[in-house]
C-alpha cells in the first residue's frame, strides 16, 4: 500500500487497526501499560507518509521500505493537537515543536495556548488517566 503511492489511506486505516491491537495487547494481555493511547491512534488514523513509513518500517522485518523511507524522511512529521479550537489547518504541526501534556503525557498540543483553552475540557480526563497511570505504576512496584 506504501509502494503503491495510491493507498495512503487503505495504509492509514490499516496502521489504525494494527495500533489498535498492539495497544490492546499491552493493556489487556500483557498487562504492560496503564491505557490505551488513543493520541497514537488518531494520529496514524491522518498520518502524512513519513509516520506512515516510519510505523510500518518497524513492524516489517525485511528491507523493502528503506528505499522509501529515505525518500521520505526529510518530509516532517506531523502531529495532532488535541485543542479542538485549534487555528492551524487541521490543527496538525511540526511534532518535534509540540508539547506534551506533563500530567497525563497522553495528548499533545501545538502550542502552550491550545494547551491552556483546552484545559478546562482536557482536565477531566486528564485526572482519569493520571489516576490509572498512577495506580498501574504503583501496582508493579508492589
Amino acid at each position: 500500500m506504501i509502494l503503491d503511492g495510491d493507498n495512503h489511506n487503505l495504509a492509514r486505516l490499516n496502521a489504525t487497526l494494527a495500533c489498535h491491537f498492539e495497544e490492546w495487547m499491552e493493556v489487556e494481555v500483557k498487562e504492560s501499560k496503564a491505557i490505551f493511547s488513543w493520541t497514537k491512534m488518531y494520529e496514524l488514523h491522518d498520518a502524512d507518509i513519513h509516520t506512515l513509513v516510519s510505523y510500518y518500517r518497524k513492524r516489517i522485518p525485511c528491507a523493502c521500505l528503506e528505499e522509501k523511507y529515505k525518500a521520505e524522511k526529510s518530509v516532517k512529521k506531523m502531529g495532532l493537537c488535541y485543542n479542538p479550537n485549534c487555528s492551524l489547518p487541521e490543527r496538525k504541526a511540526e511534532r518535534s515543536k509540540m508539547f506534551c501534556c506533563t500530567r497525563c503525557g497522553d495528548v499533545n498540543y501545538c502550542s502552550v495556548e491550545c494547551q491552556k483553552d483546552d484545559w478546562k475540557a482536557h482536565r477531566q480526563f486528564c485526572d482519569v488517566i493520571a489516576a490509572k497511570k498512577a495506580a498501574f505504576n504503583s501496582d508493579k512496584q508492589s
